[in-house]
């Protein structure tokens, strides 16, 4: 039977609100700095976590629900401050080294209020052994709940979500205290505390972001902010976001008016003025219509619609497809005049292009837009969130989706060294093994692939050339049966991308494994498009770059980086100080400990794979986040409180049955989402909840039956151990999967969860 009491209550809010502030911080680190801070942030909260069994079992408390609970409040005020005032400057870390010294600030402060919150789940745990699964319960529900409603009140309070967090933590603080004079203060103090919410801040944006830098020009202005759950984007009047990529050199009019769209402070697009549109005609964008005439085309992540302006210009029949429902709001209404209507014009959908290529109707051309949510810039930091858009089996998925004499077309940023280039050759290269069938051409800031599903013959190769000339645009490739000048136009000091081409398509596997760069394909399994990062290569890279090389800018040494940082605080907070605790020699089986660093290092791992896995079936990072975090923990929480009928003699059966789970897991999960993937989103979210509910459902069992097993006085300890395990587990899982991807990971897991038993002689 379930047991509730005021003390089960105030564990349920303080998870709730703990959450709450994970997800809140994950957010204002993507708005206010970088993406890939995510990971960081995840960690942050379980170093905090962790550290807080440590302290418990160094210092015994006595009772410290109550103040834990207000420090938890006072510290979310206080980290949030400190983050949106103190930036860590990637470019400021090379020429000072004691600057990032910021990222091991951010790990101390931020981690405070999970450091109180662990305190209290701890302390509870420490005091109800015997319920040990009703209290699991209540904290992985809670930490569920707080999950989902962080959601709804970051599109409807944006920043202001940080007083609510604040707020829940003195309402926990009522259900932890006994004296009723203090609890009438405490009460008071909360409603004087609503005045909070009329208050007017806003999130301090990275000088390096494009939004700081718009608003930098004289004559700037900023015309809107809008919010959803998963995106801030800005609208702005700046002569900075005048956004043609790629525009020929040959091209001697003025451009539109246009008025510049941001999201989370960065990746620029702008809506153009439908007026004066020649220029479009001087876009290597234009390439499919210079071969194409009247096509019908797919225009996926269409943004602010640029791509969809130069289609419909030249007469085509256009889908469109973008997966930020404000940028499509603006242009079907507030600008929707000023815009020619374009939106309107088009067929428009709220969606990501794997999951709608999969289900519609074939297409004579596919653009993969410059616009929306496809990161990575010329001087922007890229992230390590899976990329779904640019992998081998995506390139599979448009393919199959042209009509026999189809193109797919897509245009990125250029790169000296070259690196994306290669690496965007490369995956057409995975669907055309000789070559026959792709054409690559540069301008002065961007390249421009073309795949034909036909192949290419001398009357199409003659009006790319013909398009390259008019244009002053550079060939980079074409068939070998073809001739062209490489390096023309847009004069390197040598042909280098163009080199690069010929190196690889002449060896690929030595030039994969000498390249300065990783620019082999990636796939599903192993989505980092944007990760070019080698360890072996990294003096090498340095010597060659010099001064024009950031590793912090990288983000896959940036990563590196936040890993070393995180065991190296891991050891000082977490583990040394207890080897300085005379009571530990006293403490037999020990051993047991390794029990709880496993499941911690398995559970996280299982959560990092799902979430990352889940981004291409429900079509956006938050949807996939929230979405398997919810189901994992409100699944688990049921687990643990059925843990309470079975006894501690179980604990090796459920560890075999999890590991055959994962293992039947690792087989149906590709099949799963192959077979639901062109579903909507909300019959999607559902079976996402389903499909992974009786692997979480086990997966709840293990930490409440390994804490009735143990001794009393090793309970903080292997709640400072499981944490421990956890702060290094996010980062631990991105770093395996970019070298072995998901599969890997997720089969890793399965054997930790295993030799977890190893612990236990019975």
């Amino acid at each position: 039977m379930l047991k509730v009491n005021r003390i089960y209550i105030g564990l349920f809010l303080i998870s709730l609100a703990t959450l709450m502030l994970e997800i809140s911080l994950i957010r204002f680190f993507s708005i206010a700095q970088w993406y890939h801070f995510a990971f960081m942030v995840i960690s942050i909260a379980l170093f905090g976590i962790a550290a807080s069994g440590t302290f418990l079992f160094i210092k015994k408390a006595k009772s410290p629900l109550f103040l834990s609970s207000i420090l938890f409040s006072i510290s979310t005020i206080i980290g949030f401050f400190v983050m949106n005032n103190l930036f860590f400057d990637p470019y400021r870390a090379v020429t000072n080294f004691s600057h990032i010294f910021i990222l091991l600030f951010y790990y101390i402060v931020l981690s405070l209020p999970f450091f109180f919150f662990g305190i209290i789940v701890a302390f509870i745990f420490s005091k109800n052994q015997k319920n040990s699964g009703i209290v699991y319960f209540y904290n992985l529900s809670g930490s569920a709940l707080g999950t989902i409603l962080a959601i709804p009140f970051l599109a409807f309070l944006n920043v202001k979500i940080i007083f609510l967090i604040y707020l829940i933590g003195f309402i926990a603080s009522l259900l932890f205290l006994n004296n009723r004079k203090l609890k009438k203060i405490v009460l008071l103090f909360i409603i004087v505390n609503l005045l909070l919410f009329l208050l007017n801040f806003d999130i301090n944006i990275s000088p390096y972001k494009e939004l700081n830098q718009a608003l930098n020009i004289p004559n700037s202005k900023l015309i809107a902010t809008k919010w959803n759950s998963f995106s801030r984007v800005d609208v702005v009047n700046s002569s900075f976001t005048r956004y043609a990529p790629g525009l020929s050199l040959a091209f001697k009019g003025n451009l539109p008016e246009q008025i510049g769209i941001l999201i989370d402070g960065s990746n620029m697009n702008s809506i153009t003025k439908y007026e004066n549109l020649d220029f479009v005609n001087f876009l290597p964008m234009s390439l499919s219509y210079y071969l194409k005439n009247k096509p019908k085309v797919l225009v996926i992540n269409a943004g602010a619609g640029l791509d969809v302006l130069i289609a419909l210009k030249n007469n085509a029949t256009v889908t469109a497809l973008d997966t930020n429902p404000i940028a499509i709001n603006l242009l079907k209404n507030e600008y929707k005049e000023f815009s020619g209507n374009i939106y309107n014009k088009a067929n428009v959908y709220f969606e990501e292009g794997r999951s709608f290529v999969k289900r519609s109707e074939k297409y004579e051309v596919i653009v993969i837009s410059l616009a929306g949510n496809v990161l990575g810039g010329p001087s922007g930091i890229t992230n390590l969130n899976g990329n779904y858009l640019l992998t081998v089996d995506a390139f599979r998925d448009y393919y199959n989706a042209l009509t026999d004499d189809g193109l797919l077309i897509i245009t990125r940023w250029l790169f000296n060294p070259p690196k994306e280039e290669v690496r965007l050759f490369a995956l057409a290269l995975e669907i055309d093994k000789e070559g026959k069938k792709i054409a690559m051409l540069n301008s002065w800031n961007t390249i421009t692939l073309l795949l034909s599903k036909n192949g290419l013959d001398e009357k199409i190769v003659n009006k790319i050339k013909d398009f390259a000339d008019k244009n002053k645009f550079d060939i980079i490739y074409l068939p070998k049966q073809f001739n062209f000048e490489p390096n023309k136009y847009v004069k390197f000091k040598e042909a280098y991308h163009y080199n690069s081409i010929q190196q690889l398509i002449k060896n690929k596997k030595e030039f994969y494994k000498n390249y300065l760069f990783d620019v082999s394909p990636v796939y599903d399994d192993r989505p980092y498009y944007f990760n070019f990062f080698k360890l072996s290569k990294f003096f090498e890279l340095k010597r060659i770059l010099g001064q024009r090389w950031n590793p912090f800018l990288d983000p896959g040494f940036l990563l590196f980086f936040i890993f070393i940082q995180a065991l190296i605080l891991s050891l000082l907070f977490i583990f040394i100080p207890l080897l300085f605790k005379n009571k530990i020699k006293k403490i037999t089986n020990k051993k047991s400990l390794f029990y709880f660093f496993a499941i911690g290092i398995g559970f996280l791992f299982i959560e990092i794979v799902l979430i990352q896995r889940f981004i291409l079936f429900l079509g956006h990072s938050i949807f996939s986040t929230t979405t398997i975090i919810f189901s994992m923990l409100l699944f688990s929480s049921l687990g643990s409180l059925y843990s309470q009928k079975i006894g501690v003699k179980n604990l090796k059966k459920i560890i075999i049955i999890l590991f055959l789970l994962i293992i039947i897991y690792l087989f149906l999960l590709k099949l799963f989402i192959n077979n639901f993937i062109t579903l909507n989103l909300i019959p999607k979210i559902i079976l996402t909840s389903i499909f992974i509910a009786p692997l979480s459902f086990f997966m709840g069992f293990a930490f409440p039956l390994g804490i009735k097993k143990i001794s009393k006085e090793l309970i903080p300890w292997a709640w400072a151990v499981n944490g421990s395990a956890s702060v290094l587990s996010p980062i631990l899982a991105i770093m395996i999967a970019l070298f072995f991807g998901y599969n890997f990971v997720f089969l890793l897991a399965g054997i930790i969860y295993l030799a977890s038993l190893l612990s236990f002689s019975s």
